[in-house]
């Protein structure tokens, strides 16, 4: 199915304009291997600086979130019928999500909609946002830290025990790990064109910890997991 709809994709790029096609570095992203995506990154930014494609791939592989934030708004309103042109609304949506501006965010997704009603972004967008007016200043002011709990500050990697295209797949593995009392997270990310929800297992301090949690998942569900750090 993933493999269907990226020859979808490509053959879309192909009709709609000639932009670079970044999807070799974005399924390294995906593989864990993020030097080899930069060094592609390096080379198509060396002759195309103005593609939005490469843009938008810059902006995924920037650290900084606020000078992602920046990339992404340019491919969103440079280029606003690129392909990723969605992508970058959703991750602009998220960014201001994710620091409580809700109110800044929901003008985003009322973009998305408008703009991209066929995303597939709008799914994974969509919920119920809370009123700006509830988040405190303090929060405003340090939104990652008031909304961590103590205790994860601490932790430095995960393991990522699988990628599904299918959200009931995900879910499904989800409670079948927690049925074995290990913690789990469903999150979402966005490769070649799709996007993939992703289950994640365990909150680990170093690489170490999670040797005996990657031997049982292997042995008990056939599971080969990634260790991948935990974003912070």
């Amino acid at each position: 199915m993933k493999k269907f709809l990226f020859t979808i994709l490509l053959f879309t790029t192909q009709i709609l304009s000639q932009e670079i096609d970044i999807a070799p570095a974005l399924r390294q992203i995906e593989s864990g291997n993020i030097q080899n995506a930069t060094k592609i990154l390096q080379e198509l930014k060396s002759k195309n600086t103005g593609d939005p494609s490469v843009i938008f791939l810059d902006a995924v592989l920037t650290k900084d979130g606020d000078e992602a934030l920046k990339k992404y708004s340019t491919v969103l309103e440079k280029y606003p019928k690129s392909k990723y042109a969605d992508a970058a609304i959703y991750r602009i949506f998220s960014y201001y999500y994710s620091l409580g501006y809700y109110k800044k965010a929901e003008t985003y997704l009322n973009r998305l909609k408008k703009d991209f009603p066929e995303s597939p972004y709008l799914k994974t967008a969509d919920r119920t946002l809370p009123d700006d007016e509830v988040v405190s200043q303090k929060q405003k002011e340090e939104p990652l830290k008031s909304e961590l709990p103590a205790d994860t500050k601490i932790f430095n990697f995960t393991i990522q025990a699988g990628a599904f295209l299918n959200v009931e797949n995900a879910t499904k593995l989800s409670e079948q790990l927690k049925k074995e009392n290990y913690f789990t997270e469903i999150t979402t990310k966005e490769v070649g064109g799709s996007i993939l929800n992703v289950v994640n297992v365990g909150r680990f301090v170093n690489e170490e910890e999670t040797i005996p949690v990657l031997s049982f998942l292997e042995k008990k569900f056939t599971i080969k997991g990634r260790v991948v750090p935990i974003n912070k």
